[in-house]
C-alpha cells in the first residue's frame, strides 16, 4: 500500500472524526423547526431509545446522515477493506447508542448521552463524540 501500515491503522480515526463533525451539523440541521417535523421526528418518536430506534428514520434523514461516510473517501484516501469494515462498525455503533447500555467513557457519545438527546433534543448531536457540543 502506498500510504503504509501506520496510515492504514490510523485512517479509521480520521474517518470517525470527519464523519462525526459532518453528522453533528447535519443532525443539528435536522432539528431545525422547519425540517424536524417532516424529516427527523419519526426517529424521535422513540423517546426512550431501543435498538429498533437506531434504524427508524425517514429515508431523507438516513441519506443526509449517511453522506459523510461516503464523501470521506473523496477527500482522504481510505483502504477499501477499512472503509467496508468501518461502515459495518457504524451500523453496530448506531444500535449501541440506542440500546441503553452506557459504558460511561468520557467524550464518547454513548447510550447515556444519546438517551439524553432523545429526551431533551438540544445537545449530543454527534454520532461518536460529544466534543462538538462544547
Amino acid at each position: 500500500d502506498e500510504y503504509g501500515i501506520v496510515y492504514f491503522i490510523l485512517s479509521p480515526i480520521l474517518f470517525l472524526l470527519f464523519s462525526d463533525f459532518i453528522i453533528y451539523w447535519v443532525h443539528r440541521f435536522l432539528h431545525h423547526r422547519l425540517f424536524y417535523k417532516y424529516i427527523h421526528k419519526p426517529h424521535h418518536s422513540f423517546v426512550h431509545t431501543t435498538p429498533f430506534a437506531a434504524f427508524a428514520f425517514h429515508p431523507l434523514d438516513g441519506y443526509m446522515q449517511g453522506v459523510a461516510y461516503h464523501i470521506f473517501v473523496y477527500f482522504i484516501p481510505f483502504h477499501t477493506f477499512m472503509h467496508l469494515a468501518s461502515l459495518a462498525i457504524v451500523g453496530l455503533w448506531t444500535i449501541n447508542i440506542h440500546d441503553r447500555v452506557d459504558m460511561g467513557i468520557p467524550l464518547i457519545n454513548g447510550a447515556g448521552h444519546h438517551r439524553v438527546h432523545h429526551l431533551t433534543f438540544n445537545h449530543n448531536y454527534g454520532q461518536y463524540f460529544v466534543i462538538c457540543d462544547w
